[in-house]
C-alpha cells in the first residue's frame, strides 16, 4: 500500500514539474518577461516629463489581446495571451501612461509604443 502512495506522489510531482517547465519555456512567456523588464528599466531611468518610445513590434505581433501592456501603480504588466502574463515593478515614484495612437491601439505603424512619464 505504501508503494502505491509513493508512486502516486512521484507521478504527481513530475507532472507538476513538467507543467512548470512547459509554461516557462513558451515563447510568449519569455517575450512577456523580457518586455516587462525592458519597459520597467526604461521607466526607472526616466525623469518626470519624459516620453519613452520603445519598438515592441516583435512582441506585439504575438498579441491576441486588446490591451497587452498595462501599468497599474508601479507594476508593468505584459499579457500577450489569455493564459499567460508577466508583471515587473519599477522603483521610480512617477505616474506612467501608455499613449494610444490615432487608430485606438497602443502600437503605431512602425511597431513602436509611447509611454509618458509624469
Amino acid at each position: 500500500m505504501s508503494n502505491v502512495v509513493f508512486i502516486l506522489l512521484v507521478i504527481l510531482f513530475f507532472s507538476i514539474l513538467l507543467t512548470f517547465v512547459v509554461k516557462q519555456s513558451s515563447k510568449e512567456y519569455i517575450l512577456e518577461e523580457q518586455s516587462a523588464k525592458k519597459i520597467a528599466l526604461a521607466i526607472d531611468a526616466a525623469n518626470p516629463g519624459t516620453q519613452i518610445y520603445l519598438n515592441l513590434a516583435k512582441v506585439l505581433e504575438k498579441n491576441v489581446r486588446e490591451e497587452p501592456i498595462t501599468i497599474q501603480g508601479n507594476i508593468v504588466y505584459v499579457k500577450l495571451t489569455e493564459k499567460t502574463g508577466y508583471g515587473y515593478a519599477f522603483f521610480n515614484n512617477v505616474n506612467v501612461e501608455v499613449v494610444k495612437q490615432g487608430n485606438g491601439k497602443i502600437m503605431d505603424e512602425n511597431g513602436g509604443v509611447l509611454f509618458r512619464v509624469r
